[in-house]
């Protein structure tokens, strides 16, 4: 890999910059990250640069993001593949849009795990919780069952 393959800070502030002006606007994104972050550039500064944080530490070993970003997507109510498959599209677009093609590819490969892994992570979490019943979980389909043991009668 060259120098010129290599993502930088630039590359990762460019990308998100696009990314979160359609994702604020978004119809089906919008409402769930604008109810939770807010709807002004000043409510979204921090959330940017927590998430500008969070791929700087993924491609660049920076360690200035410490959070738990899982735990975030658990606490919201409704997600679903639907939710991700949008993310993951938009994100695409963005990366089209800003990275060279090199740069591109490894923004949305590593985006691509990082989702699924999400998702896997909230179809455990539904599975664990007793008042749900699998044919409401909405990951199903990650085949994250409760055990047997512990379905409704």
């Amino acid at each position: 890999m060259t120098s010129a393959d290599t993502i930088t800070e630039d590359d990762i502030a460019k990308l998100t910059k696009v990314f979160y002006t359609w994702v604020r606007k978004d119809e089906l994104l919008g409402p769930i990250f604008n109810a939770k972050i807010g709807t002004t550039d000043a409510e979204w500064t921090p959330h940017i640069t927590r998430i500008n944080d969070f791929w700087s530490n993924i491609f660049l070993r920076t360690g200035r993001y410490q959070g738990q970003p899982m735990t975030k997507h658990v606490g919201l109510a409704g997600l679903s593949p639907a939710h991700f498959t949008r993310w993951l599209a938009l994100f695409d677009k963005a990366g089209k849009q800003t990275l060279s093609e090199i740069k591109y590819e490894r923004f949305n490969q590593t985006a691509q795990r990082i989702a699924q892994s999400f998702q896997m992570g909230l179809a455990v979490h539904f599975s664990q919780n007793p008042e749900n019943d699998d044919k409401d979980n909405p990951f199903i389909a990650f085949g994250i069952r409760r055990p047997s043991w512990q379905h409704k009668g």
